[in-house]
């Protein structure tokens, strides 16, 4: 009898273990659609932005307009060419910030906020 208590508790934790995979987190688009867990990426003049939200707090004040987004590819392609996203629609306005270089502020549909995307280290 204990036997085949042990047997199951031991079937029953691998099977718990198989079942445990990796999830994806859905995150929206600034279109509303909802895309996979890949990085929202954006690539300027060779250089490639990353997402970090829309919590500017005041930090960076909106300075020049860089360009509007190109193209947009699929969410896990990385993208090559300028102004091409990832994330981003067709059309979206990019700005450069006063206080850092290397960090843009992109247009939201949402009056006044804006998302702020940081350049990559490599």
């Amino acid at each position: 009898m204990r036997y085949y208590l042990c047997l199951v508790l031991i079937v029953s934790m691998v099977l718990t273990g198989c079942t445990s995979g990796t999830q994806v987190t859905n995150k929206h688009s600034s279109s509303g659609e909802e895309v996979g867990s890949y990085a929202a990426l954006l690539r300027i003049n060779g250089a490639e932005y990353r997402s970090v939200g829309t919590k500017n707090k005041g930090e960076y004040t909106l300075s020049d307009e860089i360009g509007k987004v190109k193209k947009r590819v699929p969410p896990e392609v990385l993208p090559k060419d300028n102004l091409v996203s990832n994330y981003l629609d067709e059309g979206i306005l990019i700005y450069s910030v006063e206080e850092d270089s290397d960090v843009i502020l992109v247009q939201t549909e949402v009056d006044g906020v804006y998302e702020i995307f940081k350049k990559t280290k490599k």
